[in-house]
């Protein structure tokens, strides 16, 4: 097995877990029941890879990627900074409650913040449940939660997070406790409780959290219980000694409980600050995971930035000692250059590295300069982490619905150094040309002839580059035609599917036009592009490669097997600018690659016959041919006069063909600035 290949399945495994399980809500004083759901047909257009979106009864954000054991969830404030939060996972629900929500002292539903109910989503992975009442069939009983402070007084600013750990179905929830105290009727039986107490300053946006978790809880059939949580009881600073200085910024902690059955609930904790757990023996009911999924730490400010982002084995137990040290064999150094638009005013950019483990995870996201660079040391010590890593070349905190993401879904590819140029533009349409796993654009299943067609909404110059504007702040229009017929057409997401009766042999063209003027992002380059593709779709035909099984296909319901890579071609740009997409030279030059389609070097092999460049200095009205001379390998060298005044925004016009009747067209509206 490669090292790689436990990330590219990783990746395809989140790519097509689609939306959030829901289920019944499980509140004090109520019991859930669970049925099953069933699953709908593949549909016209396949479902989306991206991000779900909610906003939490307090205005921050929460963005969750993926779903099921690979979800991942990032929590934004509105002004786009990131914000820690604790949350739950459990029967479908995901509740992401902000540490500043505990921290305020004041009350507040926790079912307000359950990020699946605000989704509702249908359930992707197993039985779920609608919303509906329930009559308790369980002898229920009082169980008292007493909260006690640092101060030895009733803790005004806590969270319980409880689960029944003979059957999580009976009974899983959070519960605030106000002014210390809080009384809910469960039934009877074994549990395991979470109590997490928070401080927050709402100023630098830095937390400390105390966890106290009570491994085994036995509430009885009669009386009342009462379960002590006293937040002095968290002795243990979780850390990580790094291999060079750094310090502290961020932590994020998981807490999965296996019931007797064998279900799984978890909390997870993501601090800004310091977080500090009480030590617990292994469970007795059941079974206990602890886990650090991430240390961050940020080194000293200087001209060589650096990070560290580190991911511990899990314990069935909470030590006392939880200051870890890395495995310096398993890190990967991450060299990140970032660019961004020339007009960003505030110079500035989002960078988010998350992490998942087997039952869900966390992203922290960094405001990093831009242009600028940062390099990232991740490391791992078990083969069941992935991280993320996403990139916001340009941020617009009052529409935080448009934003535009470049993202990686299978960042840590092992040990040693990779290098990663993010948002260096032109930014454009492409079917790519992918070395990680990734969702077919344009396949064929073979055996029932479905069909999908589909663009990549923007590129950078790195190959792996995939992003998608979040909101609905650019327009875009995607037709599909065959043999000169228009077989399909529709507005937004450029990805459709034709059934077998549809897609059949002939000569097919993809057309889409994309505009993001109206997105009120600040952005001046790469505005609207227009992008025309032709190939031959044949049966058994050799240009046809098959899909590596890292990858997926929509067309056969996410698998890979069987699915063969349409001979489309892609482009990539490597325009001589600097960070903010500028030429600074009285000559731009451009190298520019052309070749097919392809999936971890599995596409089209048929030759590259020629390639175009021209450039418009008036908006597209006029347009004057580029010298281009082939340099072998399907790239192409292009060369043509900044002779226009500074400021300008030149377009670009590019166009290309194959040997088997191939073509591509592409124009690129203010592509770049001249400086």
């Amino acid at each position: 097995m490669s090292k790689n290949s436990i990330t590219r399945r990783s990746a395809r495994r989140r790519a097509a877990a689609f939306g959030l399980v829901v289920a019944a809500t499980a509140s004090a004083g109520t019991v859930t029941a669970s049925a099953a759901v069933s699953t709908a047909a593949a549909p016209a257009v396949p479902a989306r890879v991206a991000a779900h979106i909610s906003t939490l009864s307090n205005g921050d954000r929460v963005t969750v990627r993926g779903s099921g054991a690979h979800a991942s969830t990032t929590v934004t404030a509105p002004d786009g900074r990131s914000e820690p939060a604790v949350q739950m996972t459990v029967g479908g629900h995901a509740y992401v409650i902000p540490v500043s929500v505990i921290a305020s002292g004041q009350a507040y539903d926790p079912a307000a913040y359950d990020a699946a109910a605000m989704a509702g989503a249908v359930g992707t992975t197993g039985a779920a449940a609608s919303p509906a009442a329930v009559t308790p069939h369980y002898p229920l009983s009082i169980l008292e939660i007493d909260g006690i402070g640092l101060d030895g007084a009733a803790a005004t600013q806590a969270t319980t997070f409880l689960f029944n750990t003979d059957d999580l179905k009976r009974y899983a929830a959070p519960i605030a406790l106000r002014n210390g105290v809080a009384r809910v009727a469960v039934p009877s039986g074994n549990y395991c409780a979470v109590t997490v107490f928070a401080t927050f300053d709402p100023a630098t946006r830095t937390s400390t959290e105390h966890v106290v978790a009570r491994t085994d809880l036995a509430v009885t059939a009669s009386g009342s219980t009462t379960l002590t949580a006293d937040e002095r009881s968290a002795t243990a600073r979780v850390g990580a000694v790094t291999p060079r200085p750094a310090t502290i910024d961020g932590d994020i902690e998981t807490i999965d409980r296996t019931d007797a059955g064998g279900a799984t609930g978890e909390v997870l904790t993501s601090g800004t600050g310091s977080t500090w757990v009480a030590p617990q023996p292994a469970a007795r009911v059941g079974a206990l995971a602890f886990r650090v999924l991430d240390v961050g730490a940020a080194g000293p400010a200087g001209a060589d930035p650096y990070r560290y982002d580190l991911s511990f084995a899990p314990s069935d137990h909470i030590d006392a000692n939880q200051t870890y040290r890395p495995d310096p064999s398993r890190i990967q150094t991450s060299h990140n250059v970032f660019a961004t638009d020339a007009v960003n005013p505030a110079h500035q950019a989002g960078w988010d590295l998350g992490v998942s483990g087997p039952n869900g995870g966390a992203g922290t996201q960094h405001i990093v300069p831009a242009p600028g660079r940062l390099t990232d040391y991740i490391g791992v010590s078990t083969d069941d982490v992935f991280w993320f890593a996403e990139y916001m070349p340009v941020e617009n905190a009052p529409n935080q619905q448009s934003e535009l993401e470049f993202e990686d879904l299978g960042f840590y590819r092992g040990p040693g150094e990779v290098w990663r140029t993010w948002g260096h533009g032109p930014l454009t349409p492409q079917v790519g040309q992918y070395t990680n796993g990734m969702a077919c654009n344009a396949c064929v299943d073979p055996a029932t002839g479905i069909t999908d067609f589909g663009i990549t909404e923007f590129a950078d110059s790195d190959p792996n580059s995939a992003a998608h504007d979040l909101g609905p702040g650019y327009t875009a229009t995607f037709s599909v035609y065959r043999d000169g017929v228009q077989v399909a057409s529709q507005s937004g997401w450029p990805h459709t599917e034709l059934p077998g009766t549809t897609a059949q042999p002939g000569t097919y063209r993809m057309v889409y036009d994309a505009d993001t003027t109206g997105s009120g992002l600040p952005m001046s380059q790469s505005t609207k592009t227009h992008t025309d593709i032709t190939f031959r779709y044949a049966p058994g035909s050799a240009e046809q490669a098959a899909l590596p099984a890292d990858d997926f296909c929509y067309a056969a319901n996410f698998g890979a097997t069987g699915c063969e890579i349409l001979p489309a071609l892609s482009l990539d740009y490597q325009l001589a600018t600097d960070g903010s997409d500028t030429g600074h030279l009285p000559v731009q030059l451009l190298d520019l690659g052309v070749g097919h389609q392809s999936y971890q070097g599995q596409g089209s092999r048929a030759a590259i016959t020629g390639a175009s460049v021209s450039v418009s200095y008036d908006a597209g009205k006029t347009w004057v041919p580029a010298a281009v001379a082939p340099v072998g390998a399907g790239h192409y060298l292009a060369v043509w006069p900044n002779n226009a005044p500074k400021g300008s925004r030149p377009w670009l016009k590019v166009t290309a063909t194959d040997a088997i009747g191939g073509s591509i067209s592409q124009t690129v509206a203010n592509a770049y600035t001249i400086g």
